[in-house]
């Protein structure tokens, strides 16, 4: 037996035990993994929500008039196609990060080892699905970009600096990393190194899962980041005339379109950490 097998058994050695008509874990799921389970469930609700927070946001009158638009001279409303592409392509990636868990086809819950045709055949739907929504994000992604370009150099708007804040310095790192991300997956798990397999299982597999888990935590601390900038554009504050003990009592006060993104932020946050723990491996206790 070649060291790479042995890596391979010892890899598989530790996943829990496979039904072979399935392919699915025949193992009972321990407390860890129900509480995944419920984690994975919340975060896929919030995922719509999030994009009908951010459609109410950017149609706020605050938000440059309201609405989006692609004409020159709109540069505004031109900017709104930013957070709403991002947003949906944050939710739509959400779900693609969850698939394997909440099909039960993830390597975590699956042994590579005695998994029946069909069960090959599952995985092989959801690994393609998955991999089908991270290029329609990425392509997404692209557009949003572009709309801040468009938005920041429209002659008949005034043109406006590129790249000047943290939010923008951060978002090009991680979209980058993202693309890397990306393209490794699509050479390393689509049939484009079907020589490596072998390899890539015990190996390659694991630094994605790890870079992919990360990247949603990076791509959701960016969102936030986005979120509290264009809160200062939009003035996110009131006026007081002595000390704000109790801001409760100054709710109100907040202008509308701060409390949908305050809102979006918190939502855009919980997606973060339920799916951040979603994603995790627990051992069965």
């Amino acid at each position: 037996m070649s060291s790479e097998d042995g890596e391979q058994d010892d890899w598989a050695a530790t996943q829990t035990a496979t039904d072979v008509e399935t392919g699915e874990s025949s193992r009972s799921p321990g407390f860890l993994q129900k509480l995944q389970s419920a984690s994975s469930t919340i975060s896929l609700i919030l995922s719509p929500v999030a994009i009908v927070l951010v459609s109410l946001w950017v149609s706020n009158e605050s938000m440059g008039g309201g609405g989006v638009s692609w004409s020159e001279g709109d540069a505004k409303r031109v900017f709104n196609w930013h957070p709403v592409l991002m947003i949906v392509a944050y939710a739509i990636m959400n779900i693609a990060a969850l698939i394997f868990r909440v099909s039960g086809t993830s390597s975590y819950q699956t042994s590579t080892r005695g998994i029946s045709e069909a069960g090959t055949k599952r995985r092989g739907t959801i690994k393609a699905i998955h991999g089908y929504v991270w290029v329609a994000c990425f392509l997404i992604g692209m557009v949003a970009m572009l709309a801040v370009v468009k938005s920041h150099n429209d002659a008949v708007s005034g043109y406006i600096a590129n790249l000047y804040s943290l939010h923008s310095w951060v978002g090009v790192l991680v979209m980058s990393l993202y693309t890397l991300q990306l393209f490794v997956g699509i050479f390393a798990f689509g049939g484009l190194m079907g020589g490596t397999n072998r390899f890539a299982v015990p190996s390659l597999m694991e630094i994605h899962k790890y870079s992919g888990a990360v990247l949603h935590l990076l791509i959701t601390a960016t969102i936030l980041l986005g979120i509290q900038e264009k809160e200062g554009f939009v003035q996110c504050w009131y006026e007081v005339t002595e000390a704000d003990l109790i801001p409760i009592q100054n709710y109100g006060k907040i202008p509308s379109a701060c409390k949908i993104s305050h809102g979006l932020g918190l939502v855009v946050l919980l997606m973060g950490v339920f799916t951040s723990f979603a994603l995790a491996r627990f051992p069965v206790l």
